[in-house]
């Protein structure tokens, strides 16, 4: 029992003696590990405000803007788009110092051309009509789209197969994907045959049309002053042929005096 008292007695001590300075063991902090990024694939950026543009951008509901991804291959250098009812492409759209070069995306703003005049009087409403985009690479080859949908797409990637140049879009009426390739590649095959079956008349035409560059030049003739010969005179004999008279035939005398049957009217 004793001994149980001094123990205790002993632990009240040490107690009393570490009250005065109380430790407590520090918490460890938490570690937080970095978790591992992957690898994501840089994909254009989708913020229009973002892209390049392709022409002047322009607000209004007959404007079209279309995002176009270029997929050729190529650097473009030039880009332009005429109406079918314009005769000529109107000037590049693009600045020559900053190229749409490949796997870039850019925004095309495009306002069509308005033929109110021709099609519908004075109103200000714009005809259905068709579109052709030129393109001419870095490497000078040109290529065009033609019939370009313009109003049944918001987005496009233009791709090209060697020399055939094509754009694929989800159609907004279908919402289904489009490419124009094989429409592409049976225009380009029309324009072939077209080509090689130049009808022959047109071809003789154009070998047989005057050359209106020629333009005649007068020459003044020269005179010359007439020498006079004198006629050389020569005499020549005329040609004498002998005739020979012919006698006049001789009459045989009638002994009858010339008289019938006798010497007169009544023989005796």
């Amino acid at each position: 029992m004793k001994r149980l008292f001094g123990t205790m007695a002993f632990i009240a001590a040490l107690v009393l003696a570490g009250c005065g300075k109380v430790t407590t063991a520090a918490k460890p902090e938490p570690t937080t590990t970095a978790p591992a990024t992957k690898a994501v694939a840089t994909e254009p950026t989708t913020s229009e405000d973002q892209m390049k543009l392709i022409g002047d951008k322009a607000t209004g509901d007959s404007v079209y803007i279309i995002v176009l991804d270029n997929k050729t291959g190529k650097d473009i250098k030039e880009f332009t788009i005429k109406a079918d009812t314009e005769e000529e492409y109107p000037s590049n759209m693009i600045d020559e110092k900053d190229p749409f070069v490949k796997n870039e995306r850019r925004t095309l703003y495009y306002v069509p051309v308005k033929t109110s005049d021709v099609t519908y009087g004075d109103t200000d409403e714009i005809a259905t009509q068709e579109y052709t985009v030129k393109i001419k690479f870095a490497d000078d080859k040109e290529a065009e789209l033609h019939q370009f949908p313009f109003g049944d797409l918001d987005q496009a990637e233009i791709l090209m197969d060697k020399d055939l140049t094509y754009i694929l879009y989800t159609s907004k009426l279908s919402d289904k994907p489009v490419s124009t390739k094989e429409a592409e590649k049976m225009i380009a095959e029309t324009n072939k045959s077209e080509e090689a079956t130049e009808p022959a008349s047109e071809i003789e035409n154009s070998y047989n049309e005057p050359d209106n560059s020629y333009q005649p030049v007068y020459t003044e003739p020269v005179y010359t002053q007439p020498v006079y010969t004198e006629p050389a005179t020569q005499y020549i004999e005329p040609a004498t042929q002998y005739v020979a008279p012919t006698e006049a035939p001789t009459q045989a005398a009638d002994p009858n005096g010339g008289c019938i049957g006798g010497g007169g009217l009544f023989n005796e």
